[in-house]
């Protein structure tokens, strides 16, 4: 967990995927959750996402829900 909490207070771009449409969003990250539930009981994927505090402009179709539980693999270094 150490990996990830180094990602707190980094400035990142997340791309969401929103109604069919992709935006990427600069934004500095607030949170992670690791959510392993059926890690232990069935085996499958550890899922990692991440909470963003955009910086700029957002687009108008995007909504905050939107920047919280980001996809570990949409998140790439600014």
């Amino acid at each position: 967990m150490n990996a990830l909490n180094k990602l707190i207070n980094q400035k990142v771009i997340a791309t969401i995927e929103y109604d069919e449409e992709s935006y990427e969003i600069e934004g500095v990250v607030n949170g992670y959750n690791v959510n392993d539930f059926y890690f232990y009981e069935k085996g499958e994927p550890i899922y990692v996402t991440i909470s963003i505090n955009p910086i700029d402009e957002i687009p108008e179709d995007l909504l905050e829900f939107e920047f919280y539980e980001i996809p570990l693999e949409n998140i790439r270094k600014a």
